[in-house]
Order: C-alpha cells, then structure tokens, then sequence
C-alpha cells in the first residue's frame, strides 16, 4: 500500500525545494544568493507530449534542478530551524508517464528537538510523476495507479478558485463541503529576492482544525509554505533561499 506523503499526517502540504553546491549559510550568516544560470537541459528517450511539456515549463523537473529551503518548525514554544536541500537526481519515461526522482537531505541547523518532535521534515526519496496537467508525489513506493495516488498539483493551476482534492479517497467519495481540498489563487507578479519577475499564486489547503498554505512562482515552485494546527501550537515554515534549474 502506498505511504501518502508526511504533509497529510500533520494535515497537508507539500514541500519542494533544493539548491546550488555554491550556497554558503548558517545559523549566523545571511545566505549568499547566487545569480541563476540555466544549464543545459537533458535529453530524454522520448517526446515529450504538449500538456507535460506545459506542466515543466511551469514546474521544472528536469533532472539536476535542485532547490533549497529554510525549515522553521515548532511545536509547543520549541523551534528549530532546518536546511532543507531537494534535488532531481533522475528523469525518466514510465508507462507513457515522465517520472523525476528527487533526493532530499536535511541539515539542523538551530535548536534541539526531542524525539516525538512532530514537524520535524523528513529526508530521502521521492518522486513526481506527470500525467497532462496532474502532477502526483510518491513517498516511499513508486508506482503508476493513478487512482491511489496522491494528486499534489494541477499545472496549469484551476481558474476561479476551483478546487481539487490531493487524497485519493477523497478524490473517490466526494461530497460537498468535505475538508482538504486544495485551490489556487488568480495569479499575481511577484519579485523574488534574485531580482527577477514571476508569475505567482497563493496555494492553500483547508481542514477542519488546520491551514496549509504557500506560494508557488511558475518556472520555480513553492518558494514559501506554512502549515498551522489551529488546536496545538505547533506547525512550520518553509522559505526559499537559493535554486537552481536546468
């Protein structure tokens, strides 16, 4: 059986991000940013079809983009501060679907958390699989059942708040009113600290007892995401600092 992302435990949200070998940061220094520079994109075995071809013009997952992030999480008053460092280190053709792997590594780069830390991020593999303008994420186990997967976005984005549901059960028992279902905003500009324009949108996911929010730029990704527990104090808070795509 699948293992649905971490995200959906705490109630939801994913996180993607990465980053160039020049970054220089600590827990006492500001990170240096580095100026973009496109490297040359892989070449893959098969012809990329227009939706997908879409869907990575907006989300690039070509292998060797990579994306790093600074990873606030408290719980109960503690915060810890974490480096989070997601990179593509595999593309390729599956059943038709263009899948990119993703390794992420985790530095701690502040605090001290006990062991039942409940928003402590996660390392290791995972994956993106691209099927027209639906984007899933595995955890642990790759497969291609689409209908028990988790459906982590719709590039492009659904107009006029429109919603979709990333669970597949609740994708398969609809009914109105249920809670976590996730809708983007109308697009906006948006100057990154590099000093270029993007295109952006606000991403939320709603719950009963939670939120789960971000921004995703077209052409990077998530460059913020927060999630909020409304009951407990604890959640987290995830900022782009560095990125490099190919």
């Amino acid at each position: 059986m699948n293992k649905y992302p971490r995200k959906f435990i705490f109630l939801l949200i994913s996180l993607l991000l990465s980053s160039c070998s020049g970054l220089i940061f600590s827990p006492t220094q500001q990170p240096q940013y580095l100026t973009h520079q496109p490297g040359s994109r892989p070449t893959l075995s098969a012809d990329l079809d227009p939706d997908t071809e879409q869907a990575l013009q907006r989300y690039p997952l070509w292998e060797g983009s990579s994306w790093a992030y600074e990873y606030l999480g408290f719980d109960q008053g503690i915060e810890v501060v974490w480096r989070i460092i997601d990179t593509v280190v595999n593309t390729r053709f599956v059943d038709g679907y263009y899948v990119a792997e993703l390794e992420r590594s985790v530095t701690l780069l502040d605090g001290n958390p006990s062991e039942n830390f409940l928003t402590e991020p996660e390392t290791g593999t995972f994956w993106y699989l691209i099927d027209g303008e639906n984007l899933y994420r595995f955890e642990d186990i790759f497969h291609t059942d689409l209908e028990s997967a988790w459906l982590d976005l719709v590039l492009p984005f659904p107009e006029n708040n429109r919603a979709w549901y990333p669970h597949p059960d609740r994708r398969s028992f609809l009914r109105p009113g249920m809670t976590g279902f996730r809708y983007a905003s109308n697009p906006f500009k948006k100057v990154l600290p590099w000093g270029d324009t993007y295109d952006c949108y606000n991403v939320a996911t709603r719950f009963k007892d939670a939120t789960a929010e971000g921004t995703f730029c077209e052409g990077v990704g998530y460059v913020y995401q927060e999630f909020n527990y409304y009951d407990r104090a604890y959640g987290y808070r995830v900022e782009l600092i560095e990125f490099s795509l190919q």
